[in-house]
Formats: structure tokens, sequence, C-alpha cells
């Protein structure tokens, strides 16, 4: 969403700028700046942990309809909400804004007729009564007749609410974008990522001459005779409720048609005010080589048995899905393309074929639209450009994780960088799987099965996580992902690179946040020449005179800190020696700790021993950099006794005496 265009040339430009001023005075103006204009204005924050109420049922149809009055900018309406119950429940759950009168709600369970029930509607939540309770498997269907005054907001799409203006050539227009607070700004819904409707059907009035225009493929309309037509659009694709809009003009409409990479004709509409109609109709040139860039790393477009389709609004621009807003200026920047064009188009992919199911995992919305960005510029200008793009947006440090093991609203998803940082992550395991394995992924991400590219019933939008795209990957790769997915989504911090030199070697370690062992080789370049160091358990060396003219990670394809000299040439750890301490607790029970000192680079084994003499168990045998060490050491497999571990270096070898209860 456009919300990325604030944050990456707001957020990295003047943020980093006026922080980094040794003025206090415009220090303190930018943290004003971002409280004003950075921060959501917002009420209600949309995802979060799912109530238990709304984890009982399954939305599997909404059928909304509304009438605009733009003298009072209010609106009057009803939303039908089909839902299959999934654990018993004697009233279901919808969010709406208290800002809103609710008039009445009909209720009826399986095939009964509707009748009216009873609700409360207090704190943005509308609890309605279901005539009986409801078991498993069953359909309850509510239809709740509402009105009132949306929220108005000058700063779409990242403040939510409409966009409604009266003056614009003296009728009016009206907009709406709701991502950071969701549906329920606007109607009533289930406002949470995880879950979706399998079809939507949208019902807008509006004065005369004004169109409305919305989701999915245009259904009629009907001219009344009180100067006011209803517009109806059918979405039969499962939809996302903050994608659910409508934008409401005097529109000017273009029509082409794309062919898709799957050979069907794909519509594509753009519905443009007159005032910008030559500039857009010089723009579908460009828009086509857009899109057709995004078929072949993505596959086919999602949604081509609805339409391709753009609409122009007065804010910067928003996802919805197949009728994108677009708000800039018809022309290309000085990388080759328009950004809210191929941004939010590739969100058709990453956000809407592919849904994050809980907003913590938004870097599969933001930070793949965005990388997409970096590898239009590679197609069109070549991989020294690609490079220069991803440097251009490359993060800064980070203190939380971009895809944390916890349910989070939108505005907690978003403060996690998924631009930037979910773009860099990506460049980074492009480096790690190598190209053809890369695109490989990438294309099998959104098309698990990339022979079967139907989607016309909808059946290939998924919901989705970052544990689902490892599983995914191992499963396309055949590799171990474990390591990466933890140490790149899961934890705070970037890992580093730490070298030692010695006079025939230089040996390098992997450092990170919470002891992730990392095979990621090291691209270098030593006196002139490219390397690859390779990382086994997050440790390599590279066969050059310790001495030589190193440069790592030449081309930065490594999201990581910066790179630090461990120990000297032939240098070792000050008053350190080989030692192996007494491992504690001991005696122990479950688990015991085993602390032990190497001085210079060297092939390290630690081993545990019963009483007879016999190998228990391995704890490692392998290079280590210098460097005092903790490990702890699972005993459960173990009977009560004694037992001896010993470290062996070469001639060195010490052994201690350990004690199981």
């Amino acid at each position: 969403m456009y919300w990325s265009f604030l944050m990456r040339t707001t957020y990295e430009t003047i943020k980093d700028k006026l922080m980094k001023s040794k003025n206090g005075f415009y220090r303190l103006i930018s943290v004003a700046f971002f409280l004003t204009f950075l921060v959501p204005n917002v009420s209600s924050q949309s995802g979060g942990v799912l109530s238990p109420r709304q984890a009982a049922y399954d939305v599997n149809f909404y059928d909304l309809e509304i009438a605009f009055d733009f003298e009072t900018k209010t609106i009057e309406g009803s939303l039908l909400c089909r839902a299959k119950v999934i654990d018993p429940i004697d009233s279901l759950e919808l969010d709406l804004r208290r800002t809103y009168d609710v008039d009445s709600v009909l209720c009826a369970l399986n095939n009964n007729t509707l009748s009216a029930v009873g609700f409360r509607h207090e704190s943005g939540k509308l609890m309605i009564n279901i005539p009986e309770d409801a078991t498993s498997d069953q359909v309850v269907t509510v239809k709740v007749f509402y009105g009132g005054a949306p929220p108005l907001t000058s700063g779409l799409p990242w403040s939510s609410g409409f966009d409604w203006n009266t003056t614009f050539n003296g009728i009016g227009y009206v907009g709406v974008a709701c991502e950071m607070d969701g549906g329920d700004v606007w109607w009533p819904c289930k406002d949470h990522p995880s879950d979706e409707p399998d079809s939507v059907a949208l019902s807008f009035t509006v004065p005369q001459p004004l169109e409305c225009v919305s989701n999915g493929v245009f259904v009629d309309s009907l001219h009344h005779g009180d100067s006011t037509t209803t517009f109806r659009w059918f979405v039969s694709s499962p939809i996302n409720n903050y994608n659910v809009t409508f934008y409401i003009d005097e529109f000017v409409l273009i029509e082409d048609k794309y062919s898709s990479v799957i050979g069907d004709s794909i519509p594509f509409y753009f519905w443009v005010r007159p005032s910008h109609y030559d500039r857009a109709m010089e723009m579908m040139e460009p828009y086509k080589e857009e899109f057709d860039f995004l078929e072949s790393i993505g596959g086919p477009y999602p949604f081509g048995h609805e339409k391709h389709a753009f609409a122009h609004c007065h804010y910067p621009g928003m996802e919805h899905q197949s009728i994108i807003a677009y708000g800039s200026n018809f022309a290309l920047n000085s990388w080759g393309f328009d950004y809210i064009h191929l941004h939010e188009l590739a969100h058709e992919w990453w956000g809407n074929l592919l849904t994050a199911k809980n907003w913590a995992d938004v870097w599969i919305h933001e930070g793949i639209a965005t990388y997409t960005e970096a590898l239009y510029v590679e197609h069109i200008a070549g991989i020294d450009r690609y490079f220069d793009y991803v440097h251009n947006i490359w993060p800064s440090s980070s203190t939380v994780p971009l895809a944390p093991r916890q349910e989070l609203t939108t505005d907690e998803g978003y403060d996690l960088n998924p631009y930037y940082r979910g773009a860099a992550v990506m460049h980074t395991l492009r480096y790690y799987l190598g190209d053809e394995e890369f695109f490989n992924v990438l294309k099998h991400w959104a098309y698990p099965d990339t022979t079967d590219y139907d989607n016309t019933n909808g059946r290939q939008c998924r919901l989705v996580t970052t544990d689902d795209l490892l599983a995914q990957t191992e499963d396309i790769t055949g590799r171990d992902m474990d390591a990466f997915f933890e140490v790149f989504f899961r934890e705070a911090w970037y890992p580093k690179i730490y070298y030692t030199r010695y006079e025939s070697e230089i040996a390098f370690e992997w450092r990170t946040q919470t002891g992730v062992l990392l095979d990621l080789n090291i691209p270098v370049v030593a006196n002139g020449v490219e390397y690859t160091v390779e990382m086994v358990d997050g440790f390599g060396s590279l066969p050059v005179p310790g001495d030589a003219e190193l440069v790592i990670d030449p081309n930065k394809w490594l999201l990581d800190k910066t790179p630090e000299e461990l120990v000297g040439l032939n240098q070792q750890f000050v008053g350190k020696g080989y030692k192996l301490e007494q491992n504690y607790p001991n005696p122990a029970d479950n688990r015991t700790t085993i602390k032990l000192t190497i001085p210079k680079y060297e092939h390290v084994s630690l081993k545990i021993y019963n009483s007879l003499g016999k190998e228990v168990l391995s704890v490692f045998d392998r290079k280590l950099m210098p460097n005092t060490y903790e490990t702890t050491v699972d005993l459960t497999q173990f009977e009560p006794g004694i037992y001896y571990y010993i470290m062996q270096v070469n001639e060195f070898a010490d052994t201690k005496r350990l004690m199981i209860r």
C-alpha cells in the first residue's frame, strides 16, 4: 500500500537526517513530525488476538448495500453475513464502529427464515443473538441495518476513513481506505486477517451523474426516479475485509486487454478523471510492461476472471483487490517505473492472492512487493542498477524481529519495517538459494502447483504465515531452511560476521542473537580475487595469506551487521590458553552447562563417555573461532551415574567428571 511511500521517503530521509542532527531543536521537531504525521490516526486497530467468539466461526459470504448522502456525508445500508460455525456459539460477534447506529438485526440458523433478534452494540463490537445455540457445521445468517457518518480523513491511506468532498465540479466524489483500521470503519464485518469470505456482493447507490466502481465484476446499474443510480458488483474470489472498496466520481473509462502468460485475455480498465485521460493513455504501454514482468516472476495475474483495474483517486494509492487505487502523477520515476502502479499491482500476488494470516507476517505483502521493484529495475536496466536500488532502500539496524511469533495489530505489524527489511531479506534469500532456486521458490509461493494456474473460483487464494512459506521453501528446494528463517525472520538483530587472520588463512564465524548455527556462505574479495567462503555450522575459512587485503560481501548481498576482526594476525587471547571448566550444576539432573576456552582457530572435539569408556554423546566436533564458549547439554537420555567429558584439540586434552542424578 502507499503507506510505504510515506515510510520510505519520509522515514528513511527526514527522520535519519533530523535525528542525526546535533541540534536538539531539530531532533525535537523530528519527533513532533512523526507523532503528527507518521503515526496513523486510529481508534481501533485491525487484527491482534482473535476473540474466542470470532474464532468460533468462518465467514462464507457478505452482501453489502449502501446508499450515500452527499449533503450530510452519511451512509445508510445493510450487511448480510453468512458464516459456518466451527465451535458452538449462542451469538455472532461482528466489528462495527460505535459511531454508527444499528437500527435492527435479523438472524436465521441454517435455511430458516430471517427474523428479528436482539443485539448489543458497544465498544466497537456488535453482538447478535442467535435464536438457538448453533453447533459445529451449522450456518448462521445475519442481516444488519445500520447508518451514520463514516470517519473523515484527508490522510488516506495511512489514516483510515472516507475521503469525501462535495466541491469537485459542484457534485462530489468519495473514496475509502481502511487497511490500518479494517473494514469496520464503514461496514459490519469480522475484522481480522485470518478470515476471508469466499465471495462478496456489493451494491452502492449514488447521486447522478456520478459513477461507482468497485471490486470484482460489474453486474448492472439501475437508474432511479430520485436522481440516484445503484451500481452492483460481485467478487467471486476470497478477499480480505480492508480490500473491499468503492470509488465514486465522474470517470472516463480507458479499456484495454492484456494477454496473460497462460493465454487468457484479461480485461484492463482504468477509470480516470477527465483531466488526466491523455496522460493515462500515454502510460498504458509502460503499465503493460510492468504487468508482463510481474506475471513472469509470480505466475498468472490472479484475478483475470474478474478484471485488472485501477481507479483514479484523490489519495496516493492502495492495493484494493482487482480495482487498485491510483493517485500518482502518471509518470515513470528515475528508476524507470511508475512506483504506485508497480508496487500496488504487485500486491495482487503478494497480499491479495497470498494473504498474511497475521499482521506479524505483513512482510509477505510489503517486503515482497518492495523487492519486486528491485527486480523490475534489474529487468529493465541490469544487475548494477539492481544493486543500486537495493542499497538505496537498505534498512537501518533493528531491535525487533521481522516476523515475531505473536498475534499483532496493523500498527504493530507495520512497526517491524516490513518494506525495507522484508525486501533486504528477500535479497539475501536470493543469494542463499541462487537464482534458479530462488525464482522457482517465488513462483511456487504464489502458485504451489505451477501446472495449475486456474483461479476462476478463487481456490488458489490462500492465508499463509511465515512458517508456511518456510515449509514450502523446504519442500521446493529439499534444503533445511530452519536456520535461515530463524535468524532473518525471528531474531531481532541482524547476524554478524567475525573474522580472524592467521599466517596462511582467514577464519570466519557467524554470530547470531540466539546462537543459531548459520550456514550462509560469505562472498569476499581477497587481494582482488573473488571467493566464496563455505560456512558449515557457522564457521569457515579462506586459504589465503593472513595479511591479504580483504573486502567482505562487496555487493552487499547479506543483511548483517558490520563485520569485525576478532583477533589480529598470529595473535591469541591475552592470558588465555586452552581451558575446560567443571560443568554446572554438578551433580546434574536434566541439563548441565560446560564452559571451555579456545585461544586460536582450531578443530575442537567435546565428547561425553560413560564409566566404561564408551562414547555416549559428541557435543561438537568442528573448528571453532578463538573465544570462550558455553554449551548446554541435554541429559534426559542418560541413566543416573558417573560420566566423563573430554575436550581435545590436537595434542591437548582435558577430562572432567560429570555426575547425573
